[in-house]
């Protein structure tokens, strides 16, 4: 790494402020640590790996998760309150607690707040008030359960009806039958406009709804449909009347019948399929002009026409159809129960103690095997972030946030990006010089966003008061975030807004957009640690930056452009290779069992490459940098052991089984053991850094791999 006797283009310190111009011309300082004297630099403990987390008594060559991770996994089981206990959870428990001081901070000068804060303090303030939340009950709700009345009543007047819809999701962010929000135009990605996409159902998935494994959740799904409309009616009901559940198996079919039409979350990955860019007039002719999306939209766009709203992207055409047919035909009694179904499910949360404890019961306890309700104050303070979260992560990265990390991590991400770079130069298996040449200008133009915004949420329209009860405030914080949505619609794409909060535990890539994104939560131990030396670093924060560059060329990102437009760069017999070696990976992935299930690789299949190549790509990174030096020692490791070392203990996790099969069902991450052990195992580094054998099966794996990055 360059010295601060190195001038940068313009000047600046890559530590002190975020300009990826200055890093990617190679100006980087080691965390500003050339102010040290020698005598501080050599009190600077060196930290990362922690030996009494790891099982020795493990082959590394059997079971690398459960050598780098065995004593952590018994010491740590999983706590009351939750469904596992991971890296992140650990993490988010400590933002949380971060943010909770934050908040009793303002709480002790709270006569002397203004602004932003006042409204940070007044949200959680209200949220804690389980006495008042109590007393008032479902009153705070009646409005929307009035406007629930109001729809159903109207469902024989076309207009009426869908503009009712309209205000449910504009007032109070209830979306029956499907969702509505905005993005960047996938082939004109400096602009953004309204997205529909299928919704109406409550199970997680389509797939709860017919997989014979999920009968039994299935038939408490029932069970607590029938006991949250009794609530409604009788909040002292201890069980669910008879009307209730005979009204609850006929929602149930209701949205079983949705869900025969939506796309299974392998098919929506697909960003082809989910472009289907029309006129809102041309939305209601395709879908046989029996619900009136006109209407609809300019209710729900606070009186927005269709020549200001513009076109539109149906993302799931066959879902919207499906509702177009049936939600005319629909009785008048069964619509009404399941647009309060909607309604009570989406407040239960914020309700009174029966509807939270209904809530708990099925969506954490039955569906994820979480034992306990989590602490008020926690539920308070994610209601809070839900609300505010900018305005908390502002103050968050006041207190919290080191501004030197950027410097390291803007370092780290050069690093990775450089051997992103040299790796595309020189892969074989791309014949074609143009789309070498249209991968290199990609890469070239990643944008990089690390810590917070450049420019962050104003919360001045959102105007909540002492005189108002806790679900009044929810009610007016989905306001506002419906109305900032519809400020992006048929308008410039806002390239300086995030997806994130900065308080928060993760890190993304936006293809439309190009960009990879770090909070700055993530920027701490074990994923990153200024402290820590480079193969420790490397191996969390390098491979998770790695991961999400690999994204920009996994099967999904490899399908836009510099730019963020969906367009084929790609030569046919570029992209035909590149789809047969992502075929060898999904089938890999296919081959591992979770409780009995397989995990779905084509669903999987963009993290199980990102994760691969990313890994890659960091530990290239790792190996050129100024200072590598692959004899060196700490604590009896190899850089390239520690490297490896790092990764698995990012990923070390204890979870339910109820949980783990939940995420085989929906979630393209998979569990985090796969992602070590699937990972390592086709990278020769590995295998010569612990000396598998030649005969050994992990070195056959290897050896019957098909690189893709």
């Amino acid at each position: 790494m360059a010295s601060h006797d190195t001038a940068a283009p313009d000047g600046k310190c890559p530590c002190c402020s975020n300009p990826w111009q200055a890093a990617t011309a190679g100006f980087f300082c080691q965390i500003c640590d050339e102010t040290k004297d020698d005598e501080q630099k050599k009190s600077t403990a060196v930290r990362g790996l922690d030996r009494s987390n790891m099982d020795f008594t493990i082959d590394p060559t059997s079971n690398f998760y459960t050598h780098a991770n065995g004593n952590w996994i018994k010491n740590n089981p999983i706590p009351s309150g939750y469904s596992s206990w991971n890296t992140f959870t650990v993490l988010r428990v400590k933002s949380q607690e971060d943010c909770k001081t934050i908040l009793e901070e303002l709480e002790l000068k709270k006569a002397e707040l203004g602004g932003e804060e006042a409204k940070v303090n007044l949200f959680y303030e209200s949220a804690m008030d389980e006495e008042k939340i109590e007393e008032v009950g479902i009153i705070p709700m009646q409005p929307l359960l009035d406007m629930c009345q109001d729809a159903a009543d109207k469902k024989d007047d076309k207009v009426a009806f869908a503009a009712s819809l309209g205000k449910l999701a504009l007032q109070f962010g209830i979306y029956p039958f499907f969702g509505v929000s905005a993005g960047p135009d996938k082939k004109n990605s400096n602009h953004s406009i309204a997205q529909v996409s299928q919704g109406g159902i409550k199970l997680p998935d389509r797939d709860y709804y017919f997989d014979e494994d999920k009968e039994e959740k299935r038939v408490d799904y029932k069970k607590t449909i029938a006991i949250m409309l009794t609530l409604l009616e009788d909040s002292r009901a201890s069980s669910p009347t008879d009307e209730a559940v005979a009204i609850a198996e006929k929602v149930f079919e209701l949205e079983k019948t949705l869900a025969e039409a939506h796309m299974t979350r392998t098919e929506n990955r697909d960003p082809h399929d989910t472009y289907n860019k029309m006129s809102i007039e041309d939305m209601s002719t395709m879908c046989g002009n029996t619900f009136d999306f006109v209407s609809y939209f300019e209710s729900a766009t606070d009186g927005k026409t269709p020549d200001q709203i513009g076109d539109i992207n149906l993302r799931n055409v066959k879902a919207l159809q499906k509702v177009a047919e049936v939600a005319p035909s629909v009785e008048t009694d069964v619509l009404l129960a399941y647009f309060r179904w909607n309604a009570v499910c989406s407040c239960a949360p914020y309700l009174s103690t029966p509807f939270v404890n209904a809530h708990f019961e099925f969506y954490e306890k039955a569906l994820q095997g979480t034992d306990q309700l989590k602490p008020r104050w926690k539920r308070a303070m994610e209601f809070t972030e839900n609300a505010l979260g900018e305005a908390l992560g502002k103050l968050y990265c006041a207190k919290y946030f080191d501004e030197s990390s950027k410097g390291r991590a803007l370092a780290i991400v050069e690093q990775v990006r450089q051997a992103l770079e040299d790796r595309l130069k020189e892969v074989d298996w791309i014949k074609s010089e143009e789309t070498r040449a249209n991968a290199l200008k990609k890469m070239s133009k990643f944008g990089v966003k690390i810590g917070y915004p450049d420019k962050w949420l104003d919360y001045t329209p959102l105007e909540i008061k002492d005189s108002d009860d806790f679900l009044s405030m929810v009610f007016k914080a989905r306001e506002f975030e419906s109305k900032e949505e519809i400020k992006e619609i048929n308008a410039p794409t806002d390239k300086l807004k995030w997806f994130m909060t900065p308080q928060t535990v993760n890190a993304y890539y936006h293809p439309s957009l190009n960009e990879i994104v770090f909070p700055a939560a993530i920027l701490q131990h074990p994923f990153f640690d200024k402290n820590a030396d480079d193969a420790v670093n490397f191996g969390s924060m390098g491979a998770v930056i790695g991961h999400e560059m690999t994204h920009g060329f996994d099967d999904k990102g490899r399908k836009f452009d510099y730019e963020g437009n969906m367009v084929d760069w790609w030569t046919d017999e570029d992209g035909k290779e590149y789809e047969r070696r992502v075929q060898v990976m999904v089938e890999q992935a296919g081959k591992f069992l979770v409780y009995g299930q397989a995990v779905k690789g084509k669903l999987t299949s963009g993290e199980n490459i990102a994760d691969l190549g990313g890994l890659r790509l960091a530990l290239r990174g790792l190996v050129n940098s100024k200072d590598y030096d692959p004899n060196s020692k700490i604590d009896g490791f190899s850089p390239v052991q520690r490297f490896f070392l790092s990764w698995a203990q990012c990923w070390r996790q204890n979870v339910t089984e109820q949980r783990a099969l939940q995420l085989i069902t929906i979630d393209p991450h998979g569990p985090n053991e796969l992602r070590c052990n699937g990972t390592v195992s086709n990278i020769p580094e590995f295998h010569q850094a612990f000396r598998v054998k030649e005969g050994d099966a992990m070195y056959k794996e290897v050896g019957s791999r098909v690189d893709i990055w």
